[in-house]
């Protein structure tokens, strides 16, 4: 419990006296710890201030001139803090993370919550209460949650599919030196998704160049609602960010948000509807020189494996029935013959008999090659990416892939989730988060999230948290937080060496954005000037 500063320097009891005495010692009093405290020397008040909960520390640091440099120096570094509650009621698991989250020094930049099931906007209101309406705020309803546990601070993971009762993650950052916003993609009844695209980008420049001198923003953490649109905007950031720009984020999920400075969440307009969420990380042009540098870190543990087996689209249908979906005839690679969806699940079940991974449902990796433009740039682009595509179904027609966008002449290989793959990935990816710390410049990690595809976890692997592994083995003492999704992104860039119909080799630069079976890591690190 918080004892107010003035009771910390109150020492023995007052003893009993008459109104007008104790009226004349209680002044006496007040400005003895009045002077006593103005008396202390720096080091002794960064001490005592250092140890409030945020709301005690907001108010300290408007005392006086002195005291809010104090406060700007125990905050002069970047703070990430993330922590989870299982407690089944909605208000009271609110309020546990809210209190474990704001229970030292910290100026919210931003929040992030996400919760298993219940009402996001009674989530939001709560946390509005607590945190004011001045701090941009994405509430998304997810497919589980992992991290820390407010009540313990030991690892655990749940997935809405095996514990249906509530859940909440909360993510709250400081970060000196950016400016950080939410913005919405909006899609009105009939609006094409190119021009959506177009618009969510020249949305995210116009706020950098209203805050920064950066070209592009530094991080963005997405949150989509719809696949359909959702995969082509963010191939198109990929093909409009530059390369330092980061992105991460859970393709398929419901979410609300509060934009800073906004009492309420965006409503939406009638026929309107949300398709992603984009929370806006960008460094502030105002940012003082003597700042350190706050710097973005990807990285990316695959789950699925090549099967020897590729395939050119020789007839591609988009499925007008049912969840959206795609169905495909194909030609394996070299060859006349047209396959139908029963003789390419035969193909893949040959292939994998025998082998492990074939208890999973297969997929296919299709090599999208499209082209690409931003509003009236007259030249567009061809850019190459990698997309997966569950497949649902086969039969004497068709091949049936969750998903659509893919087009006849497509080019696609089938892959197959695979635990040794995952482990040899998570092994490497625990060693890219070492390197951090063995770097001379000497780097220090204040946060960490994990974007995990819902087919992994406790489920896949065996054990629990074996996700957060690479986190709790590198950072033990990191407050971080990540969540399952039924979409992992997170940007990548590969190349690889393609075979032509004619044995022709050639290295390609592939795209990565869109994950199924990995985990996808945002590091946050920071270092001092």
């Amino acid at each position: 419990m918080f004892v107010p500063l003035a009771e910390v320097f109150q020492t023995k009891k007052k003893k009993e006296m008459p109104k007008g005495k104790r009226e004349k010692s209680k002044k006496k009093t007040d400005m003895a710890d009045m002077v006593f405290i103005a008396s202390m020397n720096d080091d002794l008040l960064q001490n005592i201030l250092s140890r409030l909960p945020a709301n005690s520390f907001a108010f300290a640091s408007c005392v006086n001139r002195s005291w809010n440099s104090v406060c700007n120096h125990i905050l002069s570094r970047p703070k990430i803090i993330s922590a989870f509650s299982r407690n089944p009621d909605q208000l009271r698991g609110g309020e546990e993370v809210l209190d474990k989250v704001l229970s030292e020094p910290i100026r919210p930049d931003f929040v992030i919550a996400n919760i298993t099931c219940g009402n996001m906007e009674e989530t939001l209101r709560l946390i509005t209460k607590r945190v004011g309406s001045r701090v941009p705020i994405i509430v998304s309803l997810v497919a589980g949650i992992l991290g820390k546990e407010a009540c313990n601070d030991k690892a655990g993971e749940v997935k809405k599919d095996d514990n249906p009762s509530f859940a909440i993650l909360l993510t709250i950052g400081y970060l000196p030196g950016m400016k950080v916003d939410v913005i919405p993609v909006i899609q009105a009844k009939g609006e094409s998704g190119t021009k959506i695209g177009d618009k969510f980008v020249m949305d995210i420049r116009n706020f950098v160049s209203a805050v920064s001198y950066a070209a592009a923003p530094t991080c963005l953490i997405l949150f989509g609602e719809d696949t359909h649109a959702t995969e082509h905007i963010i191939r198109k950031l990929d093909y409009a960010m530059p390369e330092e720009t980061t992105f991460v984020g859970d393709q398929i999920c419901e979410s609300l948000l509060k934009r800073a400075n906004e009492a309420i969440n965006v409503q939406l307009h009638e026929g309107n509807s949300r398709v992603l969420v984009g929370l806006i990380i960008a460094r502030d042009r105002h940012r003082p020189i003597q700042a350190g540098r706050i710097q973005f870190h990807t990285a990316i543990s695959r789950g699925l494996s090549s099967v020897d087996l590729r395939y050119k689209a020789a007839n591609s249908i988009a499925n007008v029935s049912g969840r959206p979906g795609t169905l495909l005839t194909a030609k394996r690679r070299g060859e006349a013959e047209v396959l139908n969806g029963e003789q390419i699940l035969d193909d893949i079940e040959e292939t994998l008999l025998g082998n492990q991974s074939s208890e999973y449902d297969p997929y296919i990796g299709v090599m999208k090659r499209r082209k690409y433009s931003v509003g009236s740039e007259e030249k567009p682009k061809i850019m190459a990416s990698l997309v997966f595509h569950h497949v649902a179904a086969g039969d004497e027609q068709y091949l049936v892939v969750n998903g659509v966008g893919i087009k006849t002449g497509d080019y696609f290989q089938v892959y197959t989730p695979d635990l040794k793959v995952a482990e040899s990935s998570l092994n490497a990816v625990s060693s890219q988060l070492r390197s951090l710390n063995s770097k001379p410049n000497k780097q220090r990690v204040v946060g960490g999230f994990a974007f995990v595809g819902s087919g992994r976890g406790e489920s896949f692997f065996g054990r629990p948290n074996v996700d957060s592994s690479p986190l709790l083995e590198n950072f033990p003492e990191l407050p971080f937080g990540g969540i399952f999704c039924d979409g992992e992104i997170g940007r990548s860039l590969f190349t690889v060496t393609e075979e032509g119909e004619e044995e022709e080799k050639k290295e390609t630069n592939i795209r990565r954005c869109l994950h199924v079976y990995s985990s996808v890591y945002l590091i946050v690190s920071y270092t001092s000037s």
